[in-house]
């Protein structure tokens, strides 16, 4: 079957309303109250290699998720840090690869299912394998939220982590501009985070009629989404679940892609981390 990368898409139970951060408040709330697998979607990563690399392992799926969703929801909901969710640091994870596995054909029995599917040669199979392994080994894997810097190994969220290894995977930065997420938080509605400002649920859902318009009065928040991923997926290849990939398909890029530097300075992570890490994700 050869060596390959796939990028798993599930997409949110129902569309995300971000007209507002109300209405995004809203629909989320919505999503967490029915205990959805996937409230707002998510993205794993899966690689598959002819020859073993890291601690044996020739094949893992993961992606990054919270260590304990509801206890650092309660945690943020204490703290009244409002739309600073979108740039917390929470405590992360790997996921482990046989839950991924059910999570997967969970969504596909769902039809919130689509997949990006790469042909990898060897040597780009070994670089992928090589940087999974070094995220783990710099701890960047306990840092989960979309404030962080990825390409300097501060961690990230689900979908940051999934589009660096599709760029990996392509040696481009393949990730289509249509994938991406982009608002601006208003200054008003973010507290923590140094602002000694706090919001609650009832002030974001009373004042969070609007985004802001611009930097000036509001901080940037941009990530691939999941959503507008496997909305993408489904007009490039209508009735198709599984989209091939290359590099003459990414036609809106031809910028090599660049790999994590670690920057953050995280504790390096013990021999014992990194063999429990590899057995979590190995399927």
């Amino acid at each position: 079957m050869g060596s390959y990368f796939k990028l798993h898409v599930i997409t949110p139970p129902s569309p995300l309303n971000w007209t507002s951060p109300r209405s995004l408040l809203r629909n989320t709330l919505w999503h967490h109250i029915l205990q959805d697998q996937a409230p707002i979607g998510h993205f794993f990563i899966e690689v598959k290699s002819e020859r073993a690399f890291h601690h044996g392992v020739s094949h893992f799926i993961t992606g990054m998720s919270r260590l304990n969703a509801n206890r650092s929801t309660l945690k943020v909901l204490k703290e009244q840090v409002g739309l600073g969710t979108f740039f917390y640091d929470f405590p992360g994870k790997l996921d482990d690869g046989k839950k991924a596995i059910q999570e997967i054909e969970w969504a596909k029995r769902k039809n919130r299912w689509k997949s990006v599917r790469v042909e990898l040669t060897d040597d780009r199979a070994e670089l992928l394998f090589d940087e999974l392994h070094r995220w783990i080994e710099n701890g960047s894997f306990r840092h989960y939220g979309g404030g962080h810097q990825i390409l300097n190994g501060e961690g990230s969220g689900c979908a940051e982590m999934g589009a660096h290894f599709l760029n990996l995977a392509l040696g481009l930065r393949a990730t289509p501009p249509e994938w991406i997420r982009s608002v601006h938080a208003p200054h008003s509605l973010i507290g923590g985070m140094g602002t000694d400002k706090k919001v609650g649920l009832i002030q974001l859902f009373r004042e969070g009629t609007s985004w802001a318009g611009d930097p000036a009065t509001g901080k940037c928040y941009a990530t691939p989404d999941m959503e507008l991923t496997f909305d993408w997926l489904q007009r490039f290849s209508p009735g198709v679940d599984e989209v091939e990939f290359n590099a003459s398909v990414v036609s809106w890029s031809k910028d090599p892609a660049p790999r994590i530097e670690f920057k953050a300075g995280y504790p390096k992570e013990s021999e014992a981390t990194l063999l429990e890490i590899w057995n979590r994700v190995k399927v």
